[in-house]
């Protein structure tokens, strides 16, 4: 299905780029011909036609998320494959004529007013953002060249892969030319039959793997005036590509400060994930609500470069001030308890030693006899 729709859409294409040539161009169609021209007397039929080879100019490679311009290269590979006499030349005069007329035929294989679209499939997580671009012509045989430029976008979270893009050009070559008059005296007329050529050519670009990451889990413990606070952020791979040597960095700004803004994750491999703990301070002043802290993740990928990943947002919230006097209630009841039970120690102690220990003490009776 998606096959058919993407044929669908070049044909499409190539009838808007068949639009598309300019005007100019396409007058040199003549709708009228000159009196006497006829195919049938023509000199040569000469065999070829123009052939457009298109190629990316420098790396295809490229990340999720670029937004990058393709230079694409158009050259021309038309040759002339041959040509036969049609009709012999009867005197000097059609010898030169036909001699003139070579000339011009053999210029069937320069493309004419070339004008080319860069499209993306359905279902490729690529967009193209420019339209038809116009090429100039090309001449052939010599492997002449020209280039196209289009921005496209690769979309944030495409697979790794290759993807395939289309290119179609459309452009004039000249099909066929017929000369009369008289060389000798600089009378001479020249007509010129053009067509209309088609082309369509499949270019590769390459998404490369890719370690990326997203936050799982955030928590904290926040409060307004305090110091040295706990932020966890959890973060999970998932790129397809093991990252080493990670380590997450936020970035605080008021009402937020912090000297222990990094933290190193090691390595994470594709579906991994692991905890990251910051330890922040907060502003007496700040407001009761919830603020995005920006975080980041710089990694080495497996061709040993240094990556930073995009960056992503922590949401965190701060509770508010806890009063002193909110904070001591909950010690006050165990310490009442705890006094109470000191003092009764304290007076059990003092009536086992001094009160019971007198009253168990041996009597001296000292009678006289």
């Amino acid at each position: 299905m998606n096959l058919n729709r993407t044929i669908i859409a070049v044909l499409l294409v190539i009838a808007v780029l068949a639009a598309a040539i300019p005007a100019a161009t396409a007058a040199g169609i003549p709708d009228n011909l000159s009196p006497g021209f006829t195919f049938s007397k023509n000199f040569y039929d000469v065999y070829g036609k123009p052939n457009l080879i298109a190629s990316i100019v420098g790396d295809a490679k490229f990340n999720r998320g670029d937004e990058v311009t393709l230079t694409i290269d158009l050259i021309n590979r038309g040759v002339v494959l041959g040509f036969e006499s049609d009709r012999m030349p009867d005197d000097d005069e059609e010898i030169d004529l036909a001699r003139m007329e070579l000339g011009y035929e053999l210029q069937q294989v320069n493309a004419i007013g070339i004008t080319a679209m860069l499209v993306s499939p359905e279902g490729i997580p690529i967009e193209v953002k420019s339209g038809p671009q116009q090429a100039g012509s090309i001449k052939g045989d010599k492997g002449a060249r020209k280039t196209a430029r289009f921005n496209i976008e690769i979309d944030e979270n495409a697979p790794a892969g290759t993807y395939l893009l289309i290119l179609a050009t459309s452009y004039m070559y000249q099909k066929n030319a017929q000369v009369s008059g008289n060389v000798s005296d600089s009378r001479t007329d020249v007509n010129l039959w053009y067509d209309t050529l088609n082309q369509t050519q499949t270019l590769y670009i390459t998404v490369e793997k890719l370690a990326d990451f997203e936050i799982t889990n955030v928590s904290s413990d926040l409060r307004a005036g305090e110091d040295d606070r706990v932020l966890s952020i959890t973060y999970l791979n998932t790129g397809e590509e093991t990252a080493t040597d990670a380590v997450a960095r936020i970035s605080v700004t008021d009402p937020f400060s912090s000297t222990d803004d990094q933290a190193y994750l090691g390595a994470l491999a594709p579906g991994e994930s692991v905890t990251g703990i910051f330890v922040l301070d907060t502003d007496s002043g700040a407001a009761i609500k919830s603020y995005g802290i920006d975080t980041e993740i710089r990694f080495t990928d497996s061709t040993g470069e240094s990556e930073i990943s995009e960056s992503m947002t922590a949401t965190v919230t701060i509770a508010p001030l806890i009063p002193t006097s909110a904070k001591v209630k909950p010690y006050i009841l165990p310490a009442v308890l705890l006094l109470l039970l000191v003092l009764v120690a304290t007076g059990v102690r003092y009536y086992l030693t001094n009160v019971a220990g007198k009253r168990n003490a041996p009597r001296t009776d000292e009678q006289d006899d």
